[in-house]
This record gives C-alpha cells, sequence and structure tokens, in this order.
C-alpha cells in the first residue's frame, strides 16, 4: 500500500508498546484514553467465535460503511468478504499487526490476546479509501 495512513503508524506505535516479547498485548491493555485520538477510525473484532463479529466502530467508520456494524458478524457488513477473511486469518497466523484491505479501503489489523495467549480479539484502523 502507498501512502501509509499516519494514524496506522500510531496505532502501530501503540500495539508495539503494549506487545511484551513480541506477543500480542491483552485485551484488557486497551485503554480508551490512550486510543481517544484514533477511536473514530477504529472498530473491535471479536474472533473467538465461529465467525469474526463486530463489537463496536468509532464515527469515522460508521461513517464510511453508512451505518454502524457493530454487534454483527464482519461478514454481513460492507467490511467483510474473503479479502478480510485472509487478512484475518493472517494476522492470527503471524500474531503481528497487517495492513489489508477491508470493504475497499486500507486498514491496519491488530492482534489481541485472550487469558490464554491465544488472539481473540482485533483492533482495526480503517482509513478513506485509496483515491
Amino acid at each position: 500500500m502507498s501512502g501509509r495512513p499516519a494514524f496506522f503508524d500510531r496505532l502501530q506505535g501503540w500495539w508495539d508498546g503494549h506487545a511484551q516479547g513480541g506477543r500480542p498485548p491483552h485485551r484488557e491493555a486497551l485503554s480508551p484514553i490512550e486510543i481517544m485520538p484514533m477511536l473514530p477510525h477504529l472498530l473491535m473484532l471479536d474472533l473467538s467465535g465461529p465467525v469474526p463479529r463486530v463489537l463496536w466502530a468509532g464515527t469515522a467508520v460508521k461513517e464510511a460503511v453508512g451505518g454502524n456494524p457493530g454487534d454483527q458478524p464482519l461478514d454481513r457488513t460492507p467490511l467483510g468478504g474473503p479479502e478480510a477473511a485472509a487478512a484475518i486469518a493472517r494476522m492470527i497466523a503471524e500474531a503481528r499487526p497487517v495492513e489489508a484491505r477491508l470493504g475497499g479501503r486500507p486498514a491496519l489489523l491488530c492482534p489481541l490476546t485472550d487469558d490464554t495467549g491465544a488472539v481473540t480479539a482485533a483492533l482495526a484502523g480503517l482509513a478513506r479509501p485509496d483515491p
């Protein structure tokens, strides 16, 4: 991807600052105060069930998709699809943030773990579509 959005660097910095020993941060590491400047462009995905589910989305994400994608399976939103599923699988396998496209928009998917160390959530930053 060309012209990486600046807030991807901030989101990557947050992730790097909370990762320990190269392992993804725990889901409880999320602090609204720390992520507040990025919050409008973020969405949280629950990966613990049979399909990825959007837990919540920031205001810019809601505007981008024409409504609230929260509390529904990702593949039932404009952000889902095969490309999103492949990116999530890669993020889980690598246990590192990955750049991808969700609904045709540049995204940075950042894995988060549960108490067992398994990647069961993702914090995703969504950018404007490429011109």
